[in-house]
């Protein structure tokens, strides 16, 4: 069942449709909602899909709905999933361009202007930004991408299918604009919980999509204890190489790279599938079973070592700074990159992502007041998580060193 706003601003097609699918994110709805309606490109629509919540999300949405007639709301009988989910709110989008976001995350104001001037300048059918990790238990954030990652690059249908299996970063994880021409009846595949977003790109590259990448960190990727997206399970591991194994089917003769890359993935999934075994072995207190997975899968012993210190790691209070709770950017405050309007990018020259990272770090995922008294600052100020932009003052003060 699909309500919406006001209907006097829905009868031109948007340039970009925003799909974003919640289960009970309660709270956290409010900033990702807002962070979508207040981007600088101001022709989206925004399609709330929810998947049968128990809290307070629907009241939620309704609030925006009555506030701004550019939100609408689908609301699904019954739990499906994310991927179910999803493709009601695609099935439903009007615009040019398909952006999918989370229902805990948020992003930079000028996400959308930057990757559809990205995708202009490249002539590219799908394009994506760096993820920017920030974490409830005060952990400090994080980058997916690589530090050799610092300007526009292309990305093959090989290299999606092999990034993450040589150390490089998991691309599957980034969260593109998708021309809505090629996206075309494409839709996710439902039997998959996890890996959803790889696939569905993995099929529009396969298709003759072309992609490129923005390094610079626009998604603000929350992490928490709710989250699915790095929980995986012996169920989750064996769909996805059920839909490899149907994919590769379908596809017949293989060149000689792409047969390789889908092979070093088989034997990721294969061995992730079995450490998954082995976790449940141990848990259901089968010891067995766990020596005969140890035999057959020596390597399991160094993963199972890593995983018990990460465990250890995230159990004891994030080290480092404290969390900031006020900070001034600019000329009175601290000191931020340049601005560069849209129109001067260039998409060769490296992206300050480092310093977005620190920037962001002062607030560790907890909320913070921030002082912008010019475009540069409102800019930066962008890369924090859970920034609230103040008026400026004479000066504001700071509970810990900034640097």
């Amino acid at each position: 069942m699909r309500s919406t706003g006001p209907q006097t601003a829905r009868a031109a097609a948007p340039l970009v449709s925003v799909v974003m699918a919640n289960y009970q994110a309660g709270d956290k709805l409010v900033p990702a909602i807002e962070s979508v309606l207040g981007q600088t490109l101001v022709d989206i629509e925004l399609i709330v899909c929810d998947d049968a919540s128990g809290d307070q999300s629907v009241a939620l949405v309704e609030q925006f709905m009555r506030a701004d007639p550019r939100v609408s709301l689908i609301k699904a009988p019954a739990n499906g999933g994310p991927a179910r989910c999803r493709n009601r709110g695609l099935a439903a989008a009007r615009g040019q361009w398909i952006a999918v976001v989370d229902a805990d995350d948020i992003i930079h104001p000028e996400r959308f202007e930057r990757l559809l001037a990205a995708a202009a300048h490249s002539g590219a059918d799908i394009v994506a930004d760096d993820l920017l990790h920030f974490y409830e238990d005060g952990s400090p954030v994080s980058l997916l991408l690589g530090a050799e990652q610092d300007s526009l690059f292309s990305v093959t249908t090989e290299q999606w299918i092999g990034a993450g299996l040589d150390g490089s970063a998991p691309l599957g994880y980034l969260k593109p604009l998708i021309r809505a021409d090629m996206l075309g009846a494409l839709r996710y595949d439902e039997s998959l919980r996890i890996g959803e977003d790889f696939d569905l790109v993995l099929r529009l590259l396969l298709a003759g999509a072309t992609m490129v990448v923005l390094p610079e960190p626009y998604y603000l990727y929350r992490r928490h204890s709710g989250s699915i997206s790095h929980r995986l399970s012996v169920t989750d591991l064996a769909a996805m190489l059920d839909s490899q194994h149907a994919m590769t089917r379908r596809l017949g003769a293989l060149s000689p790279p792409l047969a390789a890359a889908f092979a070093a993935r088989h034997a990721q999934l294969q061995h992730g599938l079995a450490f998954e075994r082995l976790v449940a072995a141990i848990k259901g207190r089968k010891p067995a079973q766990a020596l005969s997975l140890l035999a057959r899968h020596p390597r399991l012993a160094m993963r199972l070592g890593r995983a018990f210190i990460e465990g250890r790691r995230r159990s004891v209070a994030a080290p480092g700074l404290s969390p900031v709770n006020a900070l001034q950017l600019g000329p009175s405050g601290l000191r931020v990159p340049d601005y560069i309007p849209v129109a001067d990018m260039d998409w060769t020259a490296p992206r300050p992502r480092q310093a977005w990272r620190d920037l962001a770090d002062l607030g560790r995922g907890h909320p913070i007041d921030v002082v912008c008294p010019d475009k540069a600052s409102r800019y930066a100020a962008g890369f924090i998580p859970l920034a609230r932009l103040r008026e400026p003052v004479s000066r504001v003060h700071l509970r810990a060193k900034v640097s």
